[in-house]
């Protein structure tokens, strides 16, 4: 058991704890929560299939990104987010193929991916409705699966944490 002589040296060790516990399993857990959405909501409900179908790269579903923690006095905050730099276009020189994360012009539009799948697009050549899986993790994580993930984290720290 730890010892401490002062309510700042309890403070600043939970405020270690709880950098710790995102650095290594909030990072991992928001990681999870989005691809898990990203999967059910895009790559599962459409498969390309047939003569002229296209090859899945994933790009999107490894390009969920947990930014870097902000550390104030009294909080801790940090982004998750689609990294467009982690979906690369792929123009190809035969007509028959499908360049991939570029328009038929071919025009790199892999910076507009994330955004198109989230919300959807319309006067395109394939027209979708917004998958949404970034709000739908969004309010997984924030109606209390957060919340229970950093406390479990901290639990296996040692810190007794109590949620109500």
């Amino acid at each position: 058991m730890a010892s401490y002589q002062s309510i700042s040296e309890i403070q600043l060790k939970l405020k270690s704890s709880i950098v710790q516990s995102i650095n290594t399993e909030l990072r991992k857990h928001c990681t999870k929560v989005v691809q898990e959405y990203l999967y059910e909501t895009v790559y599962k409900t459409y498969v390309p299939k047939g003569e002229h179908s296209y090859d899945r790269t994933m790009e999107l579903l490894n390009a969920v990104t947990v930014g870097e923690i902000t550390v104030g006095t009294k909080y801790v905050t940090f982004e998750v987010y689609i990294d467009s730099e982690k979906i690369q276009p792929s123009i190809t020189s035969d007509p028959s193929d499908w360049n991939q994360h570029a328009s038929v012009y071919p025009t790199d539009v892999s910076e507009y991916i994330p955004m198109w799948v989230e919300e959807g697009t319309t006067g395109s050549l394939w027209d979708r409705d917004g998958a949404h899986y970034m709000e739908q993790a969004y309010l997984q994580l924030n109606q209390g699966d957060l919340a229970r993930a950093l406390a479990e984290s901290l639990r296996s720290m040692g810190w007794n944490v109590i949620t109500l």
